[in-house]
Order: C-alpha cells, then sequence, then structure tokens
C-alpha cells in the first residue's frame, strides 16, 4: 500500500489553497493507494488548527486517507483527531509531544495515545529526525497492546525497528516513512509506504512493491536502487524541495509556509535525478 505524504498547497498570500490541494489528490490519485493529509510534509506544525479542521471539512479524498493529528498537549491532539474522524479519515497518526518529551515516561504515553485511540483509531507516528525524540521499542510494545492502537509510520530509516516488529509480530499495520529503506522495510513485514517521493515517483514505488510481492526480488533491488539517490537528496532537503519538485512537475502547491524559504540548495543535484526518471516515465 502506497500513500504519498501530501504537502499543503499555499496561494500567493500564504494561505492553503483548498482548491489546489483537491486538485494535487485527483492528479495522483491513479497513482497510489491512499493519501496522508497533515502529516510532516504537509507542514501540519505550520497550520493554525482552524485551518486543519477547514481543510478537512472541504477536501474530498478519492482514495482512504489518514490524517496526522499530533500535537502538543492531549487537548490540542484530540481537537485534530475528533476532526479526522468527523472527515472519514481511517485513522489518525500521532507523535508524541516533543517540547516537554524528556518528562514524558511511558505511563504517560499510554495515557496520550488510549485517549486518542478512544475517539477514533490511531497510528503512531515515530519521526526522530524532526521531533529530536526517539520512541523507545518498549513503549511501542505496550502501545500495541492498546485497543485502537492500530499501526505505525517509522520514519526513523533504522530496519533494525522493522526487524524488531516483525520478530515480536507485534499487531500493528507497520509502514515506513522512509523511501530510502522502503524495499528493506518490505522484506521486514511492513505493509508499505507513507512516502514524501510517492508525491513525485509514485510510478516507481508501485513497481518495486509490485516486483517484490511477485517475488522478483533481483529487479525490486535494481529498482530500489533507482529510487534510492532521489530519496536520499528528498530526505535531506525536506518539504522545500518536496515542492520544488512538485511545482516543476506542474502541480499547484506553491511554496512552504514563511519563514521556510521558496527553493532548496539541494535542487541544483535533485533536478538531473527526478529528470532522469521523468524521462522513464516514472513520475506522477
Amino acid at each position: 500500500m502506497i500513500l504519498p505524504a501530501l504537502p499543503t498547497p499555499m496561494d500567493a498570500s500564504g494561505r492553503p489553497d483548498w482548491g489546489a490541494y483537491q486538485a494535487v489528490m485527483d492528479r495522483l490519485a491513479e497513482h497510489v493507494d491512499g493519501f496522508l493529509i497533515y502529516g510532516s510534509n504537509g507542514e501540519a506544525p505550520l497550520l493554525f488548527p482552524k485551518e486543519r479542521r477547514e481543510g478537512l471539512s472541504r477536501l474530498k479524498p478519492p482514495k482512504p486517507f489518514l490524517v496526522g493529528v499530533g500535537d502538543e498537549s492531549l487537548p490540542q491532539a484530540l481537537f485534530h483527531q475528533e476532526a479526522a474522524r468527523d472527515a472519514g479519515a481511517f485513522a489518525g497518526l500521532a507523535y508524541l509531544p516533543r517540547f516537554f518529551f524528556a518528562a514524558l515516561d511511558e505511563a504517560a504515553a499510554l495515557r496520550y495515545f488510549e485517549a486518542l485511540a478512544r475517539v477514533h483509531p490511531v497510528f503512531v507516528y515515530h519521526v526522530p529526525s524532526l521531533t529530536r525524540t526517539d520512541l523507545p521499542l518498549p513503549w511501542v510494545r505496550r502501545l500495541s497492546e492498546l485497543s485502537g492502537v492500530e499501526g505505525i509510520k517509522d520514519s526513523s530509516g533504522e530496519i533494525a525497528r522493522f526487524a524488531y516488529y516483525q520478530a515480536e509480530r507485534l499487531p500493528l499495520r507497520v509502514f515506513t516513512g522512509s523511501a530510502v529503506v522502503f524495499l528493506a522495510s518490505l522484506l521486514h513485514g511492513a505493509e508499505g509506504g507513507i512516502l514524501a517521493a510517492a508525491n513525485l515517483v509514485p510510478a516507481l514505488i508501485q513497481r518495486i512493491y509490485a516486483a517484490y510481492r511477485e517475488g522478483r526480488l533481483e529487479e525490486a533491488v535494481a529498482l530500489q536502487n533507482r529510487l534510492d539517490p532521489l530519496a536520499r537528496t528528498l530526505g535531506a532537503g525536506g518539504v522545500v524541495l518536496l515542492k520544488q519538485a512538485m511545482r516543476h512537475l506542474g502541480f499547484p502547491v506553491g511554496s512552504p509556509r514563511a519563514p521556510l524559504p521558496e527553493e532548496s540548495p539541494f535542487w541544483p543535484r535533485f533536478l538531473p535525478l527526478l529528470e532522469a526518471l521523468r524521462e522513464e516515465g516514472l513520475t506522477a
């Protein structure tokens, strides 16, 4: 299952453009299996709560979707989780509060996710490169035992974590958030990927997925090697590079919200990688 981690299009004044957002989803729909709305590449921390709720009330995703609901307090996260439920998301996606993470313990983490799961199914979001926090594996085990905690998006890129989820047979739907380890995560039991790169090269990612599922592992490895340089550069450039690349492909995503810059220093390195895959018909 392949889901792009969608960017949030902005208009010239820096406000979310919901019409453009719908157009992006509609263009990608034929290439993917669903969507993530308001993930880290969706600039969720930069959006007002009322903007996030307004978008969910106006958007009509053409495929199954989940919604980023994490925030710095439980009441804030519950606000987003209720909106995700009301919009028809199959789950919310929540990271642990990060500003006071050092004050959290396992019991607090369990209470946070348990409260969210009482409202609507929830996936755990582990993205240490952005939250600057680490989710201990014993905590994940305990979280997996909670009713309503149904999955995890692990964007750490650490294959040892996927090996743990597989070996321990945790009752979670496991997705990688790192295209660099997409194939490796599948080999360690992941169901699929929730990936920024799926906005750009969904055909390539789907080919890797199909080759893996059909047992053509040599082909899957070769395709993953094609994806790797683009995925690594995109991971370094983040949402600024993602939006610049999508604008180049004709998507109406606008620029990131200030103070993020409009252009990425990684663009000169990224452009030839993107164009090579575009010439092969592997871009959206």
